[in-house]
């Protein structure tokens, strides 16, 4: 089996495709929205490709359709006992009163809250969500120092990095070179964050999704596709 994927408009389709001795191609959209393409053995990764993306157009219709029926995930409560990530790992909550500083702590394999408002989630909420931006503004700032020498040839700036929150997006880049990160990004891996960084660098050197976009990511980062499919299945 082998992860692949083809661009449509501003969508990345996503596939398996798996071999066997076929004769025939034949794609499959299945109820949790994965998408199989059964191909010959000897069948050309271009004549796969092609398919896929004349069958796009379907496909995306497929796994909105599957996707109105997935359940929902289920609503935080903020309550010990319950399940968080960060970078990549899941950590049990464990809320404590206090009557003294509230502060947030991971320790023990545990996300430690202590509050002087326990039962009251969403104050809860918001200091996990402080802990989670002061962490994010240290990770991603290491992310840019770590990715630059990448694009040193490319006469690119240090651009300066803000945490803000996005509905449907992990970065962005603005027209100024200034890196818009999403907090909610600090739960993912190490390596999807890097994955994030270096694709909104690579927007300074070219600003659209075109052809010279896409052959600068391959070059900085060869295994950026795994990457990217690893944080959308976080």
């Amino acid at each position: 089996m082998e992860e692949r994927s083809v661009q449509y408009g501003t969508t990345t389709v996503w596939y398996t495709l798996v071999r066997s001795p076929r004769r025939t191609l034949g794609i499959a959209v299945h109820p949790d929205a994965r998408v199989e393409l059964k191909a010959p053995l000897d069948a050309p990764v271009s004549k796969v490709d092609e398919l896929v993306l004349r069958k796009a157009r379907w496909i995306v219709r497929q796994q909105d359709f599957f996707r109105s029926f997935l359940p929902a995930s289920p609503a935080k409560e903020y309550v010990s006992g319950e399940t968080h990530r960060y970078l990549g790992k899941q950590y049990r909550l464990k809320v404590h009163t206090t009557a003294g500083k509230e502060e947030v702590k991971l320790l023990g394999g545990r996300i430690h809250i202590h509050t002087l408002h326990p039962k009251d989630a969403e104050h809860v909420r918001g200091l996990l969500s402080g802990w989670y931006r002061s962490h994010a503004v240290v990770r991603f700032e290491q992310a840019v120092d770590k990715a630059m020498p990448l694009f040193k040839k490319y006469g690119i700036a240090r651009p300066s990095v803000r945490v803000q929150h996005m509905r449907k997006r992990w970065g962005s880049c603005t027209p100024k070179g200034t890196i818009l990160l999403n907090p909610e990004l600090i739960q993912a891996p190490g390596p999807c964050i890097d994955y994030v960084v270096v694709h909104e660098l690579c927007h300074l050197v070219h600003p659209d999704h075109g052809p010279a976009f896409r052959k600068l990511l391959d070059r900085v980062l060869p295994d950026w596709e795994q990457r990217k499919t690893r944080l959308e299945l976080a």
